[in-house]
């Protein structure tokens, strides 16, 4: 039998491939699966510091400074300084960015119909709150 730890490393990575390849195949080759979590978060609340961004996504501020540079070059995200805090930045999103959420969000839930298709409404609901919890129960 397969391990608890491979079959979620494996199932995460093939979501990751899957997604890409839905972004690349709809045009969107310059969207990664971390961009897309980064977007969703700034499509909730824009205008965020790194290290807000990196406590919503559940990433380092390493990581997500080296997303966000990519996230720049690509014209989805701006770096702007803070209002009080002159060392610091805010992370807002571009024109750009701001529209891309209706094209790019129906691609993300057609992966996911796909990956669940086969369980009912009430089992995917019960996958993610089990999931929720053990991330809950790992998390630092």
């Amino acid at each position: 039998m397969e391990s608890f730890a491979h079959l979620i490393t494996k199932v995460s990575a093939r979501y990751r491939t899957e997604f890409s390849q839905s972004l690349a195949g709809k045009g969107f080759g310059n969207i990664t699966p971390d961009y897309f979590i980064v977007l969703e978060k700034l499509w909730e609340e824009n205008n965020i510091s790194i290290g807000q961004l990196a406590q919503r996504t559940n990433k380092d501020n390493a990581s997500i400074s080296r997303i966000v540079d990519g996230m720049e070059r690509n014209d989805l995200v701006r770096r702007i300084p803070h209002e009080t805090d002159k060392r610091a930045y805010l992370i807002t999103l571009t024109k750009y960015s701001i529209g891309l959420k209706e094209q790019l969000v129906p691609i993300e839930a057609a992966v996911l119909e796909k990956a669940t298709s086969g369980l009912n409404p009430i089992e995917v609901k019960e996958l993610v709150r089990m999931l929720n919890h053990m991330f809950a129960r790992l998390k630092r």
